[in-house]
């Protein structure tokens, strides 16, 4: 989970990035925009209105159940849920009643940064016609491709630790109620996002691709994440821990994270860039597996909780399942049915008010 939380959004962040330009200039300022409304705002509002208070209901539906208290019923728990989301604060989310986006952050976060981008691409546009100024340059060998990959890497991580100087790294907080996000890692994902742009813009990437093999990243990932987990074993739960510990920690998570990257580059480009039938079906429920997985995840673990196994193998079983019953949903209902999904989405909050009075 600590490798995954490190790595997994900002690849995403990253790939966004990519895509960015070649959809702006294929459809232009207002109809981008508009794309990114339909594409992630009105999911990230159906999700964080009807999938989020699932989760933390059941919590302390639970905790009420095993403690003898009183029961509580979903339609109160919702509407105090959906009051929380209408406070004008920061801070933490300090309990389950309080509403919490979950995962569908993401979404609201690139959302941000698209509009951003897409200011700029249209100011650009009026102001001049040809490419942006700032990636005028690109290294002309490997050697400096290594020594910009590096640098911007140390930079990001020099950020990252003087930040986590002033807030605790893991800090969530929330703006409005609808706006979560650490703002120790905004300045990484924003990074990743504008390097995303640079590499599509210029047309670099396989120059990026062709620094290494494969091998040789991974290689290099694995010995930053034993340096990484090492410099974590020293410093986790110790309150005095060496301050040269700590920054080594905070720098060489941003170098995990672009050797990772760079393999993960590297390694689908070879091995994987294929048009396929089973990746073409990933590519296209990706993203509702991403959205609708919550529902089935919690079924499935109240399900699993009575499984005589071990915790392990009931995390792989309860993840395996959790995909191939979202990939399932998506695949059958959403792509073919939208708009009866919706329908379904206000039929399980009704359900929900019904079954739990």
């Amino acid at each position: 989970i600590l490798l995954l939380d490190m790595i997994m959004m900002p690849v995403l962040f990253f790939i966004s990035g990519i895509l960015a330009w070649p959809s702006y200039e294929r459809k232009g300022a207002y109809r981008f925009l508009a794309g990114k409304v339909k594409r992630l705002i009105i999911p990230f509002l159906f999700c964080t209105f009807l999938f989020s208070p699932i989760m933390p209901f059941i919590r302390e539906a639970l905790r009420a159940m095993n403690s003898g208290g009183d029961s509580i019923d979903f339609l109160s728990f919702w509407l105090n849920f959906f009051q929380n989301s209408l406070n004008i604060q920061s801070g933490g989310v300090a309990t389950s009643t309080e509403l919490t986006v979950n995962q569908y952050w993401f979404l609201m976060l690139l959302f941000l940064f698209f509009a951003g981008f897409s200011l700029y691409a249209w100011l650009q546009g009026r102001i001049e016609k040809s490419r942006m100024s700032i990636f005028s340059k690109t290294p002309g060998s490997r050697t400096g491709w290594l020594s910009l990959i590096a640098a911007f890497s140390i930079v990001l991580g020099v950020i990252y630790a003087v930040i986590c100087m002033f807030i605790d790294g893991t800090t969530w907080v929330t703006f409005g109620g609808l706006w979560q996000f650490q703002p120790a890692k905004i300045h990484i994902y924003l990074g990743l996002f504008l390097a995303g742009i640079y590499v599509e813009r210029r047309k670099t990437l396989v120059g990026i691709i062709n620094i290494a093999r494969p091998a040789m990243w991974l290689a290099v990932a694995i010995l930053f994440i034993m340096a990484y987990l090492i410099s974590v074993m020293k410093t986790m739960g110790v309150p005095d821990a060496s301050v040269i510990w700590v920054t080594a920690s905070r720098l060489l998570r941003l170098l995990v994270l672009m050797s990772v990257l760079l393999w993960l580059l590297t390694f689908f480009n070879r091995y994987v860039n294929r048009s396929t039938l089973i990746w073409q079906e990933l590519s296209s429920n990706s993203y509702n597996v991403y959205l609708i997985h919550m529902p089935p995840l919690v079924v499935i673990q109240l399900w699993a909780l009575s499984w005589p196994v071990p915790s392990t193998f009931k995390f792989l079983m309860v993840s395996l399942l959790t995909l191939l019953l979202s990939y399932l949903i998506s695949r059958i209902l959403v792509r073919r049915f939208p708009v009866v999904t919706v329908f379904l989405l206000f039929f399980l909050f009704i359900l929900m008010v019904l079954v739990f009075p």
